[in-house]
């Protein structure tokens, strides 16, 4: 018999056993949609400072912020080597001479791609103006640089060493050929290439790249996984052209490099 029992000569019920607080939850917003896929490719100016010369960027950026092609010019923000959501592609140059220094592609698009370096080779003896970006491997410069033909030659590599290669017509855009070593394709070689040639050609101020239907059996593979910025300049297969891979002969800086 409990004490309050005897000096009440009865029985009091005992007290109620307080019921576990509930958890407290925290209230989670729900999951952000996946990005709209969106065909609109803007380009964003952008002041790099830094102890060195001045460098800017030009950077291609996937989203709906601008309508397709704008130039924005941001170069009044301080970017602390920050991009626009949904960038593609960054083209850093330098402010007194244009001298292009790297082109870097956003990690999404260049995920299985092996670490390269490019070479940009203008064929002099081509009837029609074209372009080639050549894609390289090795240390003989750093991951992402752009240089030229002789500085190639300079490091001893070879142009033919090449693992990629897409050339164009500077006038028209139109993409002549995009070519990857057997042993590379599958990896993002190709999309990685073209876009950095995509940055380049617009620093340049020359026409879009795009294609005319001719494609091979790997061209039309990366036809159809292309980002949707490019869909709108690829036409539909209409030519099926065999997939080469003996190099052709080349022409202009790149035959005299050989």
């Amino acid at each position: 018999m409990s004490m309050t029992a005897a000096a009440h000569g009865a029985m009091t019920p005992a007290p109620a056993i307080p019921a576990p607080a509930a958890p407290r939850l925290r209230a989670v917003p729900p999951l952000a949609a996946p990005a709209p896929e969106t065909t609109a490719l803007w380009w964003a100016r952008l002041l790099r400072r830094g102890p060195g010369p001045t460098e800017y960027s030009l950077v291609a950026v996937n989203s709906d912020r601008f309508p397709d092609g704008t130039p924005v010019d941001m170069t009044a923000v301080d970017a602390r080597g920050r991009r626009p959501a949904g960038w593609q592609v960054d083209v850093r140059h330098r402010a007194a001479d244009g001298r292009v220094v790297r082109i870097e592609v956003a990690e999404e698009l260049a995920e299985r791609c092996p670490p390269m370096w490019f070479a940009e080779v203008t064929h002099a003896s081509s009837a029609v103006p074209a372009v080639s970006l050549l894609a390289f491997r090795g240390t003989a410069f750093r991951r992402g640089a752009v240089v030229r033909p002789h500085e190639v030659a300079a490091a001893g590599v070879r142009v033919t060493d090449r693992i990629a290669e897409v050339r164009w017509w500077i006038r028209s855009g139109l993409v002549d050929t995009v070519t990857v070593e057997p042993v590379y394709r599958g990896r993002g070689v190709a999309r990685t290439l073209v876009t950095a040639a995509e940055g380049l050609r617009f620093l340049r101020g020359w026409a879009p790249l795009r294609s005319d239907g001719r494609l091979t059996d790997a061209g039309a593979g990366w036809l159809e996984t292309a980002p949707p910025a490019w869909r709108p300049r690829l036409a539909e297969r209409s030519e099926v052209l065999p997939d080469a891979d003996v190099e052709e002969e080349l022409t202009g800086v790149a035959r005299l490099l050989r």
